[in-house]
């Protein structure tokens, strides 16, 4: 071989070596940027719940009787930016019992607020049925969601 040769073969190698290597480094880039958007996301909205909780707690007067003071939600989902959009929408349907005294919130209308109601996201439309409702100092609400198609 000469030499215009080898010096073509090692450009090649060097200029496809290159491009591999910028392909590798930007996927294992976005895998990091994604995972980093997630958490972003859900402390987002774990410091918009606290926000919701301390302002309701701060107006519920001291009393002897239980108040609510926290709500969870549980929804079985695969994909989790959806699971915390949903969680998310779920949550501001139930605020407004934040600080309310436990003996006053009906639990049937706890239930029928988000059963058999439809979610729209960015991506699905999911249909939310209630499955258990736990009610203490805090309420929690376990959900099934049925993806609709979008027609």
């Amino acid at each position: 071989m000469n030499k215009k040769g080898v010096f073509a073969v090692f450009l090649t190698g060097l200029v496809s070596g290159i491009i591999m290597g910028i392909l590798l480094w930007n996927l294992l880039l976005a895998a990091k940027i994604d995972n980093l958007y997630k958490r972003n996301k859900y402390l987002e909205s774990m410091v918009e719940d606290y926000k919701i909780k301390l302002e309701k707690l701060e107006q519920s007067q001291p009393e002897k009787e239980l108040t609510l003071k926290g709500i969870t939600v549980q929804i079985d989902i695969e994909d989790v930016l959806e699971k915390m959009v949903l969680e998310q929408a779920v949550k501001q349907k139930y605020d407004i019992l934040l600080g309310k005294k436990i003996s006053e919130i009906d639990l049937e209308l706890v239930v029928q607020v988000v059963d058999k109601r439809i979610f729209v996201t960015e991506k699905h439309q999911y249909q939310l049925t209630v499955n258990r409702v736990i009610l203490s100092s805090n309420l929690s609400v376990s959900l099934s969601a049925r993806e609709i198609s979008l027609d």
